[in-house]
């Protein structure tokens, strides 16, 4: 397996074992599905998806961190058949649909274990396009992908403002650990998917997060 591959291999799997030390100890009635459990589930329904999210991403990051949930964004032909292989897997989970996502959550706790992403947005659709394989098993965004999907989840009007500043920190680290091999001039034609003028301003939070300066969320 390449070393690249290899390196988020290897940070999803970190990151998934600090999820599930925390739930022993502070959650341990939840239902753990960690997102090796999922992807088999998806890949061997035929579910075309990427890995989103911190499990997504953490491999771009300087560290694992730990996360509640584990989201995939799903190709829109596929979004039937990745809910019933879903469903069928994890049965004692309920699901909530939105017009962007399924989610689906323990009825016990209320917490959301898995969000299924529907690739509504233009530059969700244009994730599958700028996406890595991790060896054999899935895909997940390339570094000026991450990047992007990062600053459109602080930007949006919609989002928690906890949920921003945590967004800000994942995008901070990841400019921080790789900002030498970011492609800024694809990094500015996939941020003016976001919005016109998100190019331009997309590479100034990428220069205020490398030389530690404030940026707005």
């Amino acid at each position: 397996m390449p070393v690249k591959a290899l390196k988020h291999l290897q940070a999803m799997r970190t990151s998934s074992g600090i999820t599930r030390t925390l739930r022993r100890m502070y959650w341990p009635e939840a239902l753990m599905i960690t997102p090796a459990k999922l992807i088999g589930v998806l890949n061997r329904a035929g579910v075309s998806f990427v890995l989103m999210g911190n499990y997504g991403m953490t491999g771009w990051r300087g560290e694992e961190r730990a996360t509640q949930d584990v989201d995939v964004l799903v190709r829109k032909s596929h979004l039937r058949k990745a809910v019933l292989a879903i469903q069928k897997a994890f049965p004692r989970l309920e699901a909530e649909d939105f017009p962007a996502v399924t989610r689906f959550h323990e009825p016990a706790t209320g917490k959301v274990l898995i969000d299924m992403m529907k690739p509504i947005d233009p530059i969700y659709q244009a994730v599958f396009k700028h996406s890595i394989t991790v060896g054999k098993t899935h895909r997940i965004p390339d570094l000026e992908m991450a990047l992007v999907c990062k600053f459109a989840a602080m930007i949006s009007p919609g989002r928690l403002k906890s949920k921003k500043h945590t967004d800000a920190g994942d995008f901070i680290e990841m400019v921080k650990h790789n900002y030498r091999a970011i492609d800024f001039d694809k990094l500015r034609v996939l941020g003016e998917i976001v919005y016109a003028g998100g190019g331009r301003e997309v590479a100034e939070y990428v220069d205020a997060a490398q030389h530690d300066r404030d940026f707005k969320i």
